[in-house]
């Protein structure tokens, strides 16, 4: 081979491989600090029924993990603790009976152990 055809061939070649690796190795950092962790629970929605009382809690399990609820205030004041579930990974609606309240806003808190999220919900009983 000619020594001039290697040479053509590596400045071609280089670049392309750089710009590669660079691509890579950004799609992967922007993937790894922007996506959601995998081992979180998502919130899918929240919603009151009525007839009885009760939350219905949509979440995404990705593993098997354990679920605190509570009911606060508008204050964030306790007022309400459910009992301890066990969830198993999957996307499945949950239901949280409520105890005799007011009409007014309240929250959810709902506690694993990798997370808390917090959500506001109207409470109309009339």
């Amino acid at each position: 081979m000619d020594l001039l055809t290697i040479r053509t061939a590596l400045l071609i070649t280089l670049p392309i491989m750089l710009v590669v690796v660079l691509w890579r190795r950004f799609k992967h950092n922007v993937i790894a600090r922007d996506l959601p962790a995998p081992q979180h629970l998502e919130l899918l929605q929240l919603e009151v029924e009525y007839h009885p009382t009760r939350l219905r809690v949509a979440l995404k399990v990705p593993s098997k993990q354990t679920l605190h609820a509570l009911l606060l205030s508008a204050a964030h004041e306790q007022l309400h603790t459910w009992p301890t579930q066990v969830l198993e990974a999957g996307a499945d609606p949950i239901h949280l009976d409520l105890p005799q309240l007011a009409d007014g806003l309240y929250h959810v808190q709902l506690d694993t152990g990798t997370q808390r999220t917090v959500r506001q919900f109207r409470l109309r009983t009339v």
